[in-house]
């Protein structure tokens, strides 16, 4: 059983299920910087009736073990060693910023894994202003309230904004920084035009930390993919505008 496996590979997950049926799609999901498995908790469990729902806790994330990695390519390597060890069928796999990061480097690796990609406020680089990563080491929990502000639409509930700080600042100070600085390092612009597999790219019409600008590279980069830009939804899109979003989603895999 997969869950199974997670569980003695040491992996934390959220899942719709734990009884994953064959004749189902199967997608994996993967957090970004300083999030872990619950951001995806409107997609586990609300595509539990048509897909498999899988998210899973990066290393030194929730209920992972392991220390988080220096940069991305440790991430995908991992992720790659995760979908190698458990998956007989190819998954589809989405990720959200930092989490879309390690699915394209991951999508470049090792494509014979993976069914499709679904991309999710990202970009082919993942430039991090300096005022931030300078504020995550001096000033952390500061620069969280500062950085979460920015992650929602400007009319989005504020115990949203709560609870994704509180999120944030569970995850530590040098993890976070950690995982920023590695954003910051991503590039592979030069690269993502030989992914060749089916893609959907989705972004918050409201995203401030990574702008629709940055998906429509995405989409203009790697052939036949789709874009479909959000409406009412910022950064934590998955979240805010969880119908439409959902509705991409599922018409995507299905379609694939």
């Amino acid at each position: 059983m997969i869950t199974q496996e997670l569980k003695s590979m040491g992996i934390g997950f959220k899942t719709g299920s734990e009884d994953f049926k064959e004749d189902r799609p199967t997608l994996v999901m993967i957090h970004g910087a300083g999030g872990h498995s619950q951001v995806w908790q409107t997609q586990t469990q609300l595509l539990k009736g048509t897909l498999n729902t899988l998210a899973l806790d990066l290393p030194g994330y929730g209920e992972s073990i392991g220390e988080p990695e220096s940069d991305l390519d440790g991430y995908a390597e991992w992720l790659i060693k995760g979908l190698r060890a458990i998956f007989s069928e190819p998954p589809f796999l989405m990720g959200h910023s930092m989490g879309g990061a390690i699915v394209q480097k991951a999508a470049l690796l090792e494509p014979d894994l993976i069914k499709g990609i679904i991309l999710v406020g990202t970009g082919p680089r993942l430039q991090v202003a300096p005022m931030f990563l300078e504020g995550l080491r001096e000033n952390f929990e500061k620069t969280v309230d500062t950085l979460i502000g920015f992650a929602y639409a400007s009319d989005a509930d504020s115990l949203l904004i709560k609870e994704g700080a509180k999120l944030m600042k569970e995850a530590g100070s040098n993890v976070v920084y950690g995982d920023f600085s590695a954003c910051n390092r991503f590039d592979v612009r030069d690269e993502v035009g030989a992914i060749k597999l089916p893609c959907l790219i989705l972004c918050g019409d409201e995203d401030k930390l990574t702008p629709p600008s940055l998906s429509k590279k995405l989409n203009a980069s790697i052939s036949g993919s789709r874009l479909e830009i959000v409406p009412s939804a910022g950064h934590m899109v998955m979240i805010e505008n969880h119908k439409a979003f959902n509705d991409c989603v599922l018409d995507f895999i299905l379609h694939a």
